[in-house]
């Protein structure tokens, strides 16, 4: 009778085990290295596509990523645009009207929905989808990123 016999199939079922129990630091290092590009290229295109009269560069400046988190379908981190603006005037509009005010109004308005309003545009204004022009422009860049993080997590376990 014949027989069958394995060689490292152990070492291979091993192996397989560690790569499915990837640790939340290589997700987190690799979530990293994508926000890293994605970010820098957001904020080159917000300086470059929001240019214009009304443009200060806030919006480009507070492109910022937060910290990796746990969700119910795994780790993320978001990008977007960071703080609020405070804005005085002399007057404010109501109906159309302008009412002079005495001490002067003020508002208030997150970066968030600047960019929001800038993205997506409004029935007065078009679209500027710097966003989304910097993440399909980036995607292939910070996909190299992560895969660089995860080779160099596989090479650690000689995989």
């Amino acid at each position: 009778m014949g027989s069958a016999s394995t060689i490292g199939l152990d070492e291979l079922i091993s192996d397989y085990a560690a790569l499915a129990a990837l640790p939340e630091s290589v997700v987190d290092n690799m979530l990293s290295a994508k926000a890293e590009v994605i970010e820098s290229a957001q904020r080159k295109t917000a300086k470059s596509m929001l240019s214009g009269k009304y443009n200060t560069g806030t919006l480009a400046k507070s492109i910022k990523r937060t910290k990796s988190k746990r969700g119910k379908d795994g780790r993320f981190l978001s990008i977007y645009p960071h703080g609020s603006r405070t804005r005085t005037s002399k007057f404010f509009t109501r109906k159309g009207k302008v009412i002079p005010t005495s001490g002067g109004f003020t508002s208030t308005t997150s970066n968030a929905e600047i960019g929001f309003i800038n993205e997506f545009g409004t029935s007065k204004q078009p679209a500027r989808p710097f966003i989304d022009t910097a993440n399909k422009q980036s995607e292939k860049k910070a996909t190299e990123g992560a895969v660089n993080v995860l080779d160099a997590f596989l090479k650690s376990k000689n995989l």
